[in-house]
């Protein structure tokens, strides 16, 4: 009976070092990206290392970067952004977890993994005071540390942002802003940003083909996603590194 407990007690320990084990890779980056865990000094990240719960992602001017989790959850950061891994833990034999992204400022694409095909509930996003559930979605999130814009591709947003909790599907956007929340078509939405906002949009956008690359080196991803809608009447998809939502 003791060597049975020995051996359970191995198990549960293997079993918990796999799930917090879970990582992202940098599949796609350009320009300067940097990481930083704690309060140790950023580092600089290169196509291949690993981000890990706790770690913080920088983006420079004209710099960009996709992140691939080990679900298959893609974040994908625009120039000028800040985003931290809150939360990720993952374990891949029940294809379960969770995972929190907190967008601090600047801009991110994400597309749900297993996580969120399996247990839509346990991913969120934070973006200044709002925080961002899913639905299978693909979508984008862009803040200034206190304006926050969501626009969904595919799947549904739960957008929560001055006590307000709305749904937004497929091809509509919001824009949360003193203290309220307007919707609208994700062209409305976009016409209505300001200008680093509309930059960061076309970042994005821009990074439709470096996704992409990554997502098709990755065959355990649930789906290849749709490309994001057309931002605007001018179309500003600009070059990979892109705009930022923070005019830093």
């Amino acid at each position: 009976m003791k060597k049975i407990s020995i051996i359970l007690a191995l198990m549960a320990l293997l079993f918990t070092d796999a799930v917090l084990a879970a990582s992202a890779v940098v599949g796609s980056l350009t320009g300067t990206v940097q990481v930083q865990s704690g309060a140790g000094a950023p580092r600089v990240l290169r196509q291949g290392d690993e981000v890990v719960q706790g770690d913080t992602v920088l983006t420079g001017p004209a710099s960009s970067v996709v992140l691939k989790f080990d679900d298959g959850q893609i974040a994908a950061l625009t120039a000028n952004s800040r985003l931290q891994v809150t939360a990720y833990a993952f374990n891949p034999q029940a294809r379960t977890g969770n995972i929190l992204l907190s967008l601090v400022v600047g801009g991110m694409r994400a597309i749900t993994g297993l996580i969120g095909h399996n247990q839509p509930d346990s991913v969120k996003f934070r973006a200044a005071t709002a925080t961002i559930g899913i639905r299978g979605s693909d979508g984008m999130i862009i803040t200034d540390g206190t304006t926050v814009a969501v626009t969904v591709a595919d799947g549904a947003f739960t957008f929560t942002f001055a006590g307000e909790t709305i749904v937004i599907p497929a091809g509509r956007g919001a824009l949360g802003a003193d203290n309220r929340i307007t919707q609208g078509t994700a062209q409305q939405i976009f016409n209505q940003l300001p200008r680093t906002f509309q930059n960061a949009v076309g970042g994005l956008t821009g990074l439709t083909n470096a996704i992409n690359q990554v997502i098709a080196n990755a065959p355990d991803q649930p789906q290849r996603p749709p490309p994001p809608p057309t931002p605007g009447p001018n179309n500003p998809t600009g070059p990979t590194g892109g705009g930022s939502a923070s005019g830093r």
